[in-house]
């Protein structure tokens, strides 16, 4: 392992070069990317390995090259040490300005349209000079590229997550039946989940979310008849919306129509069944930014007042329907 004096003689140079490597696996697309010589792209990571003395990549013919398990560790420290340097660089070059740079963030796909959208317009507002760069997602792809460097912090549900990660709770979302406007129980304000059960279900398939519904069943000792699956939120509804099945779903729109025009209604689920939460993620052991701590500062009273929001429109809606 390299000693410290070593580890002091890394360049930003050189750091570049490993995490630019790191994520185009091949020393040729990394130096056109960064305006450099194959032959001084490849020295700069044989230094690097020489330094550190532990191997980074291995080296595949014809395939490029792909991390080791050190190699992994090390490119996440290296971006995290790149974002600090160039945010030191924006702020020593704007003192007295207000806070600039920029802060990539990851989010589940069916948050995105539903309450992402409007924390972005808001935090825009509130701090225009930071620029939020999206990466939307299902689970697996929210969590990989938090894991892999190219997204700070991710706006998700908390649906497997490692200790990998550090996650704060921001919302609490119970699951609720979603029934055509024509169906039966459409009048009334909760169901129980047995007297949908023999009906067919549409089921949210996404990574990670078809478990969680499922397990709602199971956890009640019932077996959805599931007729169909979908990844798209919109696409459940939809296909809800035109008396094809009930589905269960934790967010809710404000607006109770389908793209289509049909209508859908909301019924409280008389059993008390687990929560999604609402949670922001980062990786472990990564100092975060300046700026990545601002964002998730505001996410956190924006998410909260969203979702009491939420309740009151909830609330007045299952009112005036009584």
């Amino acid at each position: 392992m390299a000693s410290s004096e070593n580890l002091n003689n890394f360049s930003l140079r050189e750091l570049r070069s490993l995490v630019t490597v790191a994520e185009l696996g091949s020393i040729s697309l990394a130096a056109r990317k960064l305006g450099r010589s194959s032959a001084a792209v490849s020295t700069a990571i044989s230094d690097i390995e020489a330094k550190l003395g532990i191997q980074l990549f291995i080296r595949k013919p014809a395939k490029g090259l792909s991390l080791t398990s050190s190699g992994e560790i090390i490119s996440m420290e290296a971006r995290g040490l790149l974002a600090h340097a160039d945010e030191f660089e924006m702020i020593a070059g704007a003192l007295g300005s207000g806070l600039e740079g920029e802060v990539s963030v990851g989010c589940f796909t069916n948050l995105a349209p539903i309450v992402f959208a409007s924390l972005l317009a808001a935090f825009n507002q509130e701090f225009p000079g930071i620029q939020v760069r999206m990466h939307i997602g299902d689970q697996e792809e929210v969590l990989q590229a938090l894991k892999s460097g190219m997204t700070e912090l991710a706006v998700t549900f908390d649906l497997d997550i490692s200790d990998h990660y550090d996650s704060v709770v921001m919302a609490e979302l119970p699951p609720h039946a979603i029934v055509p406007a024509t169906h039966r129980l459409a009048h009334r304000e909760e169901v129980s989940l047995s007297e949908l059960i023999d009906e067919p279900f549409v089921l949210m398939d996404l990574p990670h979310t078809r478990q969680y519904f499922l397990s709602v069943f199971y956890s009640q000792n019932l077996e959805p008849k599931i007729r169909y699956r979908s990844t798209s939120f919109e696409a459940v509804r939809a296909l809800v919306g035109n008396n094809l099945g009930y589905a269960l779903l934790n967010l809710e729109p404000k607006n109770s129509q389908t793209y289509d025009g049909r209508e859908v209604v909301s019924l409280r689920l008389r059993e008390t069944m687990r929560p999604l939460k609402i949670v922001l993620v980062s990786l472990k052991r990564t100092a975060r930014r300046r700026i990545a701590r601002t964002f998730q500062d505001f996410a956190r009273g924006f998410v909260k007042t969203w979702r009491e929001e939420q309740r009151r429109i909830v609330g007045s809606r299952l009112s005036k329907e009584t």
